[in-house]
């Protein structure tokens, strides 16, 4: 079976993508999956964060970059037969035409936002953009996440509104803004190799992948 594609995307840097989709595409690997995160954004921090980790420890999923790449959707369409799944990091601009390719060729679009009011904003950028591609791509199915949670009552009133939108559903899991996740970065690794079986971020992003799979087994309408 082809590999399914999973798009993190928004049109405000900031938000979280790429943590968001690294975690994802490396718990997937970890999980036994074959993945591929496909970094898209010319700042490449993805690539340059995987490749920190040590031989002894590498980052679980298979990086490429196509950041340059004026077809990456034909690059990426090369590798479906070899992985399970391919998750997308994409820059974070208005006018870049990546994300708009990205999602054409994807299963699911993941929005990640956080708790500002600029974030909201360019959030709903993102789903127009996301709605407009499934025209294309009916198939499509489009997330919201509160990504980089805090206690704020900013927080709060950006997950109300999220939950309140009738175009796209809010998932039910929230990743907290916790130092492990940096600390993740940094290493090229995820929180699930650097942390113990209890640990707090460790269980929201297992929540959040598990939540991923049912939205793409179609479960989750």
């Amino acid at each position: 079976m082809a590999a399914r594609i999973i798009t993190v995307f928004n049109q405000k840097g900031g938000v979280g993508k790429t943590r968001l989709s690294s975690e994802i595409a490396g718990t997937l690997a970890l999980r036994g999956h074959r993945s591929l995160y496909v970094d898209l954004d010319q700042q490449s921090t993805g690539t340059r964060s995987a490749s920190q980790a040590s031989e002894e420890s590498p980052f679980p999923a298979t990086v490429t970059n196509l950041s340059d790449s004026k077809t990456p959707h034909i690059e990426i369409r090369k590798q479906l037969d070899i992985y399970d799944y391919v998750v997308i990091d994409c820059p974070p601009s208005v006018e870049a035409k990546l994300p708009s390719i990205a999602l054409l060729i994807s299963d699911l679009g993941i929005i990640p936002v956080g708790g500002s009011g600029g974030q909201l904003w360019a959030s709903m950028a993102a789903k127009q953009l996301g709605m407009e591609a499934q025209v294309k791509n009916p198939t499509l199915k489009l997330r919201f996440v509160a990504n980089m949670v805090n206690r704020t009552v900013l927080m709060r009133d950006v997950i109300a509104q999220l939950e309140a939108d009738e175009d796209v559903a809010l998932m039910k899991t929230r990743i907290s803004d916790r130092n492990v996740f940096c600390e993740a970065e940094t290493v090229g690794q995820v929180v699930m190799q650097i942390t113990g079986r209890n640990d707090p971020a460790r269980k929201e992003v297992d929540l959040l992948v598990d939540e991923v799979l049912t939205v793409l087994d179609g479960e989750a309408e």
